[in-house]
């Protein structure tokens, strides 16, 4: 990204700018396809910064094959690309995490107008007659470069706290930095030292692998939160229906031994009436991380609909019994609710809605006979179960 010695039948600058292309256009392909999918403003600044380090290698790629003739007014315009997209992709990556906040917003359009002025600042003519050789001028740019060099601790400052990935962000800073450090050397202070050229042509290729391994676990993040969402309830953060459901079947088709338990919170809607949507929301959480807390490693938690939360526990009868009265306990120790339970244990031939149903029962047994109590299906009547539940149903 950095490397500005722009010399024909240059080794180094060939296999630096033909890798960066190519890993380049990965990320701008990747880019593109998610903003086509999200009109996300991190994608386009991405894109956008992309394709201004991709116009800058092209070009370096073309000088490297004796396609196009070097010259100062290329040096300069590839000095000012790297400036542009080292500050937009800064950015792009800062906003893959965070919403641009109109602070973020004023540091942006103040580095770019920055850059700008420092640029002009180089190539403006001075009093002797060599400072009006503006080409003489664009060729060395000692202002345009130290602001380049120390943008990288700045982004340290702003912006590495606040991305998910720190480690991985600050190296790939450590890395431009460093990039940046050995054009100065081999520019400014010892242009006939081989060792900076070649460290300014091969760290490229490693910032790119870096910036593209960010992009990449990013994206895989922000799938696994998107699919996350789609298969958990907003509130409770438990499963919802549907994939709960979906997971009981699974186990039920694999001969596990199964055992399905039914919560629902007693005078939940008096809760509801007489302290506002807000607490009996809580309420709800509360026991939602119970019932997590009490099936995790043994089975999957659920809300099935409204106040109803569902389980089921992997293991012997006896374990969902003792999953199933803990959750009573808990609930009624740690919260100002109690709950009704009932569970069921799958035999064969049982389905997700058949256990389910079984399950239902039982905690509608608890209700009716007095609440705060676990029923096993197995206990009651199987000729009461049917109209208790269109009893439960009416009431």
């Amino acid at each position: 990204m950095y490397l500005i010695t722009l010399t024909p039948n240059n080794l180094g600058l060939l296999f630096s700018s033909a890798m960066a292309v190519v890993i380049v256009s990965l990320m701008l392909f990747m880019s593109y396809r998610l903003y086509g999918r999200n009109r996300k403003r991190a994608y386009r600044s991405l894109i956008t910064s992309l394709a201004f380090i991709l116009i800058h290698h092209m070009l370096q790629l073309m000088i490297s094959l004796e396609l196009t003739p070097p010259s100062p007014a290329l040096v300069f315009i590839g000095k000012l690309l790297q400036v542009y997209a080292f500050i937009v992709i800064n950015f792009a990556v800062f906003e893959l995490y965070h919403r641009r906040r109109p602070r973020t917003r004023l540091w942006f359009f103040g580095l770019l107008v920055t850059g700008l002025l420092i640029a002009m600042g180089d190539i403006l003519p001075g009093v002797s007659a060599n400072d009006r050789d503006w080409l003489s001028r664009m060729q060395t740019t000692p202002a345009l470069d130290t602001f380049l060099l120390l943008l990288g601790p700045l982004f340290v400052l702003m912006f590495a706290p606040h991305i998910g990935q720190p480690r991985k962000y600050m190296t790939s800073l450590t890395i431009a930095f460093t990039m940046q450090l050995a054009v100065m050397s081999g520019t400014y202070w010892a242009p006939g030292i081989q060792i900076f050229k070649t460290i300014a042509g091969l760290l490229p290729v490693f910032y790119y692998i870096l910036l593209f391994a960010l992009l990449f676990e990013r994206v895989v993040e922000i799938l696994q939160s998107v699919y996350r969402s789609s298969i958990t309830d907003g509130l409770t953060n438990l499963y919802n229906r549907r994939y709960f459901m979906g997971r009981l079947e699974q186990a039920l088709q694999a001969g596990r031994p199964v055992g399905v338990i039914f919560c629902d919170i007693d005078n939940f809607k008096k809760l509801n009436d007489t302290h506002g949507h807000h607490k009996a929301d809580g309420v709800l959480k509360q026991v939602s991380a119970l019932l997590m807390e009490e099936t995790e490693g043994a089975g999957l938690a659920g809300r099935y609909g409204g106040e109803e939360l569902v389980a089921f526990v992997i293991g012997t009868p006896i374990a969902t019994l003792q999953a199933a009265e803990s959750i009573r306990s808990r609930t009624e120790k740690e919260t100002i609710v109690t709950i009704s339970v009932g569970f069921s244990i799958a035999a064969e031939g049982d389905t997700a809605e058949s256990l389910m149903k079984q399950a239902d029962q039982a905690m509608y047994h608890s209700k009716t006979s007095g609440k705060n109590r676990v029923t096993d299906y197995a206990t009651i009547k199987a000729a009461d179960a049917p109209e208790a539940v269109k009893q439960r149903r009416g009431s």
